[in-house]
């Protein structure tokens, strides 16, 4: 039995397709009016720590797709839990979305940002998330985003996702961890190395090694033999062989294969473990000052969001002021008013 990962040559990534670049560009620019240089270096961590179906996409995509999967859970929950007939008009988003509403922005931006720190798929996320809540006390409403991070939410959704990895989502079926498209990412080695670890803890142990191998094709043979020796990986396969029909060859194209901290508006770091790995880190400094140097000039600045904030604080202050200078006047008047009574 020859396997289809075992001798795969690593694919060469060429200049990614300009088009793609520019759209990716504009969205993270769109974004940036709302974010600080610090939230944009903190998705370079959470590259690492986030699932990995969200591995592939842009933190902007990551957090439409949040928003997305907050609003069709909330009317699930709100019609188990409360009034089925008014679901469907239910919003747990603000009227217009995130992007007319700053606060709306950074709630489900920063809920997001805790779903990939913890790791999790953002549906389970949100649903044990309510279903928590819901279970602690009888409540009216449903949890927004920025409620989603109570310590007993984050016990309950870090103990729900346990669950899932060891059933169906054990793994990512992407179609960018298949042996067709590996070209040693770091996210790739990632994703063989969580492979490698999930599958102790599985109870079909030796059926999932073997679909692992020949059918989905996330674990070459090779590298399954130095973790699990060629005696176990050899009987693995004949136990897996025929089970299930091998997945598609897929050959992506190369900008789809472009990770979530591709692109940022801020300097890139390669000097980084993670920035030396990849091979994407050169085209990613140049697209990435790009992207900086485009919000300065939209902007005015490399941080919109401080300027925004400076803003409204002159704003307050101008006020309290104005109304003092009004109090002040009131008082002065009403006094001289009395004096030429007397």
């Amino acid at each position: 039995m020859t396997s289809s990962s075992a001798c795969n040559p690593v694919r060469v990534i060429g200049t990614l397709d300009p088009i793609f670049l520019e759209e990716r560009a504009q969205l993270i620019v769109k974004a940036a009016a709302y974010m600080t240089p610090d939230c944009w270096r903190a998705e370079r961590s959470l590259a690492q720590t986030k699932w990995f179906e969200y591995r592939f996409i842009s933190p902007v995509e990551a957090t439409v797709n949040f928003v997305e999967t907050h609003q069709k859970i909330f009317r699930t929950k709100w019609s188990q839990a409360f009034e089925t007939s008014a679901a469907n008009v239910k919003r747990g988003v603000a009227v217009g979305g995130i992007w007319n509403n700053r606060q709306e922005f950074s709630a489900f931006w920063n809920s997001r940002v805790h779903a990939d720190f913890l790791g999790v798929e953002y549906g389970i996320y949100c649903s044990t998330n309510m279903e928590t809540a819901l279970r602690r006390a009888k409540q009216k409403r449903l949890l927004r985003p920025g409620q989603m991070r109570s310590e007993d939410c984050i016990k309950a959704v870090k103990a729900r996702w346990e669950e899932e990895l060891a059933g169906n989502r054990w793994l990512s079926e992407l179609p960018h961890y298949r042996s067709e498209n590996f070209c040693e990412l770091p996210d790739q080695i990632a994703h063989r190395e969580h492979v490698a670890h999930t599958l102790r803890k599985r109870s079909n142990f030796a059926i999932s090694l073997g679909v692992s191998m020949d059918t989905l094709r996330v674990l070459p043979t090779n590298k399954a033999e130095e973790i699990f020796g060629a005696e176990i990986v050899n009987g693995a396969r004949e136990r897996a062989s025929g089970i299930e029909a091998p997945a598609p060859v897929e050959r992506i194209p190369d900008e789809r294969l472009a990770p979530s901290c591709f692109g940022l508006p801020v300097p890139v770091d390669v000097s980084s473990d993670r920035c030396r790995r990849c091979p994407l880190a050169p085209q990613c400094v140049k697209v990435s000052q790009s992207a900086l140097d485009s919000s300065v000039t939209l902007y005015g600045s490399d941080n919109p969001h401080a300027d925004h904030v400076r803003a409204l604080t002159r704003e307050r202050v101008q006020r309290f002021r104005d109304k003092r200078r009004r109090a002040q006047a009131g008082v002065v008047e009403e006094g001289a008013d009395m004096e030429v009574a007397a």
